[in-house]
């Protein structure tokens, strides 16, 4: 499993684009995630998978405003189950009506400006399942 991994990520709240850095490990069978800015106290959230840490993350700070500019906070990203269990939730699909497209880094920035609240995540992510399987019963 990979050491302590950090990187810069932009972070948005009412229309201001602030820095800070996020960072993630996998120890004692859980996985890891911290967010720290000079705009918020900071933020560490521990789980089996390092997307549902981040998820735990982001229910913390989005009732404050904030959105967190990565590829796993966006609306058509969402990882199988198969990438949590074996990778560790690093990485995720973009999803399409057609079915699950290219994988991304969970943690890769992204404009904040692109990314949505965590239940509009998953609204969108099982409004394209439904279409999915809609589509793969009409076959």
């Amino acid at each position: 499993m990979p050491v302590r991994q950090e990187q810069s990520i932009e972070v948005l709240q009412a229309g201001a684009v602030h820095e800070a850095a996020i960072s993630w490990w996998y120890a004692d069978r859980k996985w890891s995630v911290r967010v720290e800015s000079s705009e918020f106290d900071a933020i560490e959230k521990v789980a089996d998978d390092a997307f549902e840490a981040l998820c735990q993350v982001r229910e913390q700070l989005e009732p404050k405003g904030w959105r967190l500019g990565m590829a796993g906070a966006r609306a058509d990203v969402w990882p199988s189950g198969m990438a949590r269990d074996q990778g560790g939730g690093l990485q995720a699909y973009r999803l399409t009506e057609q079915g699950a497209g290219e994988l991304v880094d969970t943690f890769t920035p992204v404009d904040p400006a692109t990314v949505t609240t965590l239940a509009e995540q998953k609204a969108e992510t099982e409004r394209l399942f439904d279409e999915m399987r809609r589509r793969s019963h009409r076959r």
